[in-house]
């Protein structure tokens, strides 16, 4: 990847979106777990800890493919691929649902996120509509 590709993607609105969610679910998974890791939210037992990390690994997912779909040369594949995004902020969507429901602490934190992620979901849609016009 070039240098100039790189910068044009980390202008993105959707890839800054992305990132903060990223961020955003991480400290609320550190802070619902009590600061544990990502191999020890997967290996845990309690749902809590489950479906945390389910929130940080998927937000985690969303920034690669972002980048996988801006370097796509093919258009149709491109879009494609920028619809897909939909599938990972629904799940993200549906993670957070899954820990306000459960008697988690930090359930404003998890309510902004959801704000945040009801954002990304407009982010998207503007970002697949400006590729299908350019196609």
């Amino acid at each position: 990847m070039t240098h100039s590709s790189n910068t044009n993607i980390k202008n993105l609105i959707i890839y800054q979106k992305s990132l903060d969610v990223f961020k955003l679910s991480r400290h609320i998974a550190s802070y619902i777990t009590y600061d544990k890791d990502i191999l020890s939210m997967h290996n845990s037992k309690h749902y809590v800890d489950k479906y945390a990390d389910k929130l940080v690994i998927d937000a985690l997912g969303l920034v690669p493919k972002i980048v996988e779909t801006e370097n796509e040369t093919d258009q149709i594949k491109k879009v494609k691929r920028a619809k897909s995004l939909r599938f990972f902020i629904d799940r993200l969507y549906y993670n957070t649902r899954h820990l306000e429901t459960t008697r988690t602490n930090g359930s404003d934190f998890i309510k902004l996120l959801r704000i945040e992620l009801k954002k990304l979901r407009i982010i998207h849609k503007q970002y697949v509509r400006s590729l299908i016009q350019l196609n």
